[in-house]
């Protein structure tokens, strides 16, 4: 697990630095987003689904460990 765990730190820290750089318009959706407040739902939404699909598989490893032990 903690293997898994390293992975996905590396990957959003890997990620975060590129959202910085990215182009700052005023464009009418974003500018809709932010007024009406539903970019905040928007980024749960993403959060909660990748914190599932992250629980996910590490039952999966978990499961595929405990096989691979009663196999041997």
């Amino acid at each position: 697990m903690t293997k898994h765990l390293m992975v996905f730190i590396v990957v959003v820290a890997s990620i975060l630095p590129q959202i910085g750089l990215a182009q700052t318009g005023n464009s009418w959706l974003e500018n809709t987003m932010y007024e009406s407040g539903k970019i905040n739902v928007v980024i749960g939404v993403v959060v909660l689904m990748f914190l599932i699909l992250l629980v996910y598989l590490i039952s999966i490893d978990r499961k595929l460990k405990r096989l691979e032990k009663d196999d041997k």
